[in-house]
């Protein structure tokens, strides 16, 4: 029993770490007035002369693809642990699971951020999380064939 719950902490402890960090990216501290704080200086001091309007365009940009880098992580975490969990369910069952599971922790997320204060749940901000979600899992997909390729192009090396 002990050894089956390592395994099961060794294969989703990562996903549960990462959802626990996208939970704490959705608090007021990393809320958009906060985080301009340190964005609007720091792209001041990277280019002087910088608009303010540019500032702000940069500023949602950056925050819009921090949402997308989130979810794409997020997929690529439980694409591993999909595979791990279930290894005998076809890629499209586990890609599948991964988009479904990701896209409902950003629709919890968006719910979550609509009790912060100077938050708001944003629809547009699930769609972007779900867009990283369906790329994350595509890349996996991609790696685990290409390293599938790779696999069989070395076994034909050795044969011959």
């Amino acid at each position: 029993m002990e050894q089956n719950l390592l395994g099961v902490g060794k294969t989703w402890g990562p996903v549960v770490a990462w959802m626990v960090l996208i939970f704490s990216f959705s608090t007021d501290w990393f809320a958009a007035r906060n985080t301009s704080s340190f964005f609007g200086p720091l792209l001041s001091w990277l280019i002087p002369g910088i608009a303010a309007e540019t500032i702000h365009i940069v500023h949602t940009a950056l925050r819009k693809l921090g949402h997308w880098t989130e979810y794409f992580i997020l997929a690529t975490l439980l694409a591993a642990a999909c595979k791990t969990q279930w290894p005998k369910q076809s890629w499209r069952n586990r890609s599948a699971a991964t988009v479904i599971i990701a896209t409902l922790y950003a629709i919890s997320d968006e719910w979550h951020q609509s009790f912060a204060p100077s938050r708001s749940a944003s629809a547009i901000d699930v769609a972007i999380d779900a867009f990283g979600a369906i790329c994350g899992a595509f890349w996996t997909l991609c790696c685990e064939r290409t390293s599938a390729i790779a696999d069989k192009a070395q076994q034909v090396v050795k044969k011959t």
